[in-house]
């Protein structure tokens, strides 16, 4: 059985009403050698319902007891039979020509094993942003941005899978341990959409405590080793874990005020500067 170009890779949890998004813009692709994998994880909704429903034999539903992002990516790994592996979230899309662009940029920079397109990020139908496809030099995440709109050869995954402790900045992670061992190409042009919603991130919904304190230890983690250009986003980023754990305690938990105000008081003693800029940003914009 000849085993496809590209497979894609969907972790989902309990987005039954969202799968259809990404599933029909794969259908959509006019580049038609890939499967696509549905990593389950441990829904009880209607999801296994919704995702067999389509008639069609590329599709492999997998369903796995609930472990969080990272591990149902990496069980897609082990599942995958495609020479490039690309990952896709459960309520985006790809642009028609998404995956035909890829392959028409492994076939011209054959020396690449990772190779990226651009993000189009959509908030209320209103495009709000479109990622960097060259440096551009303030908070910059140039070339690690956009991480669905990307490919890896799979040899990329005999040394770097997900790291299974972090289910926040999880992707981040991966791409930029990725970088430190192959040179990323990026394509200059935007063939992914992404549908910002705050909510959806949950560090400013109802769970957010878990998820802003796993991904303050994914970043912990990442400034141990990381030493690259996007340094300064990621300190940015640490700083905004305790504001945003300050925010949402004064939201939800007010007797965990005392915890929030001294974790920010450590974080102003470890990068000063980036606390003061990013606090003005956000009292300027009145916006968190």
């Amino acid at each position: 059985m000849k085993k496809p170009f590209f497979s894609i890779i969907i972790p989902t949890f309990n987005r039954a009403h969202l799968i259809q998004i990404p599933i029909k813009s794969i259908l959509n692709q006019t580049f038609e050698d890939w499967e696509l994998i549905i990593i389950d994880d441990g829904s009880t909704d209607n999801t296994q319902e919704i995702v067999t429903g389509f008639n069609d034999s590329r599709i492999r539903y997998f369903w796995q007891e609930n472990q969080k992002e990272s591990a149902a990516r990496n069980h897609g790994i082990v599942r995958a039979q495609g020479e490039w592996i690309c990952f896709q979230d459960s309520d985006d899309a790809y642009l028609p020509d998404h995956l035909a662009v890829l392959y028409d940029g492994i076939k011209n920079n054959p020396e690449y094993k990772c190779i990226k397109t651009g993000l189009i990020i959509y908030q209320d139908g209103k495009e709000i942003h479109r990622t960097d496809i060259k440096p551009s030099f303030k908070y910059d995440t140039f070339p690690y941005e956009a991480f669905t709109t990307g490919c890896y050869h799979r040899l990329v995954f005999d040394t770097i899978k997900f790291d299974e402790r972090f289910f926040a900045g999880e992707d981040l992670h991966f791409i930029l341990q990725v970088g430190l061992k192959h040179a990323i190409k990026i394509l200059p042009t935007w063939t992914g959409i992404t549908y910002y919603n705050p909510e959806n991130s949950g560090r400013m919904g109802k769970n957010y405590e878990s998820r802003i304190k796993n991904h303050r230890a994914c970043l912990r983690d990442v400034l141990i080793w990381n030493q690259t250009l996007i340094q300064p986003f990621l300190i940015r980023a640490r700083c905004l874990n305790e504001m945003q754990l300050f925010s949402g305690h004064l939201k939800y938990n007010r007797y965990k005020l005392l915890e929030a105000i001294l974790s920010n008081i450590a974080v102003i003693f470890k990068y000063p500067m980036a606390y003061l800029r990013l606090s003005f940003e956000i009292l300027t914009k009145n916006k968190l």
